[in-house]
Order: C-alpha cells, then structure tokens, then sequence
C-alpha cells in the first residue's frame, strides 16, 4: 500500500517524536532508573512507569477499587473452669472473746436499747448488798455456782437506774481492781418486774502475779430464765440474777438486805 507523500511525512513525524519522547524520560526514574515500557489498556499508546510510579499507581487504584468485606476468624471461647464458679460460703464461728472485742470495734461497749423493756417507775431509792459468784459450766449444761465472790459491795435503785456504790470492787486483780469499771462501765436498769438488764464490764479470770493484766469483757444482762428477779413488793426475799459470759462460765448476781 503507498502512502501520499504528506502522510508519510507525518507518521515520520510522530516516529521520530516518539523516539524523542523515550530518549527524554530515559534515566528520569528518581532512583536514576529507566522508566519501564507497556502497552495501555486499550492499545493504542505505550505507556512508561517507574518502579516505585507503578507500586505507587497500583496503590492508587487499590483505594479506588471497592473494599470487600473482610472476615475474621473468632477468637477461641475461653470457658471458665467449674471450680472457678464454684463458690461456697463457709459459717465462720467466733469464740465470745474474740465476738466480744469484734464488737465493741463497731459499736460503744456499754450501748443498749431499753426501749424494748418495761422499766420500773415510781420506786423508791434503795441500797442493796450484792456479791457476783461465778457459774461453772465444764460438769453441768445447768452450771455449779463455785461459791466464792468475783465482785462484792453495794448497789443503789433510783427508780430504774442501778449504780454500784464506792464501796464496791471486783476480786480479780489486775485491771478489776480500777475502781472505774465499777463506776463507769456500767449501763444497767431495773425492770418493773425485777430483772436487771443493759451492759456492764466483767472479769471473769483471775490474774494471778505475774500475769499479763487482761481487759474486761462487756456482757449483756438479760431475763435470763434461771433467774430470780427482786421482789419490789417483799424486799426481804433475795434476787438471784444470772448473767451469761462464756460458754465455759457465766454468773450470778445475789442482791439482798435491800432497804
């Protein structure tokens, strides 16, 4: 097939252009590369890429393609041990010393809610012997009075608040013999039907010489069912008020010669 000579001039043109063109971007690679040749898409001019242009153009058209969704792998279920879930609860049992000073941490040692007693009105004042006995309950559920005074001395009723007297003191030595204990740590009331209730300090142990000195415990006075409350109405008879302490000891409170 001929070419008119004005065409063939101009495809002589655009050989030469092209050439030119691959001379000039020959060694233009930042890296000092030669940019690399292809055909484009649809096939009608050639294309020249660097290395890093193409990595760079390939990314481009990465962020322009649709995204799939991507799928991960579900991590393994971690399933707690059976004894992890296990949990029991356990009673824990303190012994009354130790329930005792638990306590006095918490609330005042001498507190007490006389609210849910009836308490005696209208008596007149009176001055009654006392003597504390100890209760033994190592041989007997019901307990042996072992017969000698823990506490002795005199008490005074003013309506229904009970006082010890100065004259009175605990026989236990160390700390008992603190005249304050008597005096001051005792919270106690008479019921219209005789009892004594409320919360004193009590020492139940002797310190022998020699012996760490041991605080008191704070027990609680109650109508205990063995006792004998105080005849308001015959004052000769005499009261014999228990008082539990420990599971090993309590007490017994005589009170008589009232007048």
């Amino acid at each position: 097939m001929k070419y008119p000579i004005k065409l063939k001039r101009i495809i002589l043109t655009l050989f030469l252009c092209i050439g030119l063109f691959e001379v000039s971007i020959a060694g233009s690679c930042p890296d000092g590369s030669d940019p690399i040749k292809s055909v484009s898409e649809d096939g009608t001019y050639f294309v020249f890429n660097c290395g890093a242009a193409k990595n760079s153009a390939s990314q481009t058209n990465d962020k322009t393609t649709p995204t799939k969704k991507r799928t991960f792998a579900k991590s393994p279920e971690i399933k707690s041990h059976s004894a992890d879930l296990d949990v029991k609860n356990h009673e824990v049992v303190f012994s009354p010393v130790v329930l005792n000073e638990l306590l006095n941490r918490v609330v005042s040692k001498l507190d007490y809610d006389f609210s849910k007693h009836k308490l005696a009105r209208n008596v007149k004042d009176l001055s009654c012997a006392f003597n504390i006995e100890r209760v033994f309950y190592g041989n007997s559920e019901l307990g042996e009075l072992e017969g000698w005074n823990l506490a002795e001395g005199a008490i005074t009723i003013k309506n229904a608040n009970v006082e010890f007297s100065n004259r009175s003191s605990w026989n236990m030595e160390g700390l008992s013999t603190d005249t304050k204990y008597l005096r001051d740590e005792v919270n106690i009331k008479l019921t219209e039907d005789g009892h004594f209730v409320g919360r004193m300090a009590y020492f139940g142990r002797l310190i022998k010489e020699g012996e760490v000195p041991v605080e008191p415990l704070y027990v609680t006075l109650t109508k205990h069912k063995r006792s004998k409350p105080i005849n308001l109405k015959n004052l000769r008879n005499s009261a014999e008020l228990w008082i539990d302490v420990e599971d090993w000891q309590g007490g017994a409170m005589f009170v008589s010669n009232c007048i």
